[in-house]
């Protein structure tokens, strides 16, 4: 087996254990679409024993399924600052599980649906990937919003948990899709790194922590249904 297969292989096998925190569920959408998410460390560590055993020079040669989003890990660090391969591997390896989970047709509108989310954050994002929706167009948010709202079911059934789609009210499912996009805009609002450890709402400005506590909690009171 080449060098090739075997990372496949390896980041195949990893992308299935991947399961994003609950404050980051747009992200992957953020694990996926900010490629910032932070996973559990001993999940991190699996990624980063299996790439160990691979020269770094060798990552430059080798063509990753993130490419096909981003073009190229150099091309995402020019838009998104705070990205590093280690969080490129993980979202390769979970793009790698939802080509070998989900019917091609599903795959394919899959990746349509990421490509409207990623070319988004990586036009209107800040450094860390997170979108101020207040300062974009209309009809962009609109269209982001749409595109999550669709994508979600395919992040939930990855993750091995219950569809918020299912288990959500129409009404429920719009205000989880709308929490998800408000506290990444307060993020931004913030001046926060989500990758830089717990978010404490005494680093929200005191204006924007009810918009803040709302999101989160009703976040969190969804993440509770899933499991």
């Amino acid at each position: 087996m080449n060098l090739e297969n075997r990372l496949k292989e390896s980041l195949q096998e990893k992308g299935k254990e991947l399961v994003p925190p609950p404050e980051l569920k747009t992200k992957v959408m953020s694990s996926i679409t900010t490629v910032s998410g932070k996973m559990k460390k001993r999940l991190v560590a699996g990624i980063l024993t299996a790439s160990l055993l691979i020269p770094a020079s060798v990552f430059a040669s080798q063509s990753f399924l993130a490419d096909e989003l981003y073009g190229s890990f150099e091309n995402l660090k020019k838009h998104i600052a705070s990205a590093t391969m280690e969080s490129y591997l993980l979202l390769s390896a979970k793009l790698s599980q939802a080509k070998g989970e989900l019917e091609q047709e599903d795959y394919d509108r899959f990746k349509e649906l990421l490509h409207v989310v990623t070319s988004s954050k990586m036009e209107y994002g800040d450094p860390y990937g997170n979108i101020d929706y207040d300062q974009i167009p209309s009809e962009k948010v609109d269209e982001i919003k749409q595109a999550m709202m669709e994508v979600q079911p395919y992040f939930d059934k990855l993750n091995g948990q219950k569809s918020s789609k299912e288990v959500l009210t129409p009404e429920e499912y719009e205000t989880y899709i709308e929490a998800l996009m408000t506290y990444e805009k307060v993020l931004v609002q913030s001046g926060i790194n989500p990758s830089s450890g717990p978010i404490d709402v005494e680093m929200i400005p005191p204006n924007l922590q009810e918009e803040f506590l709302k999101a989160r909690e009703f976040i969190e009171y969804v993440d509770k249904q899933v499991r």
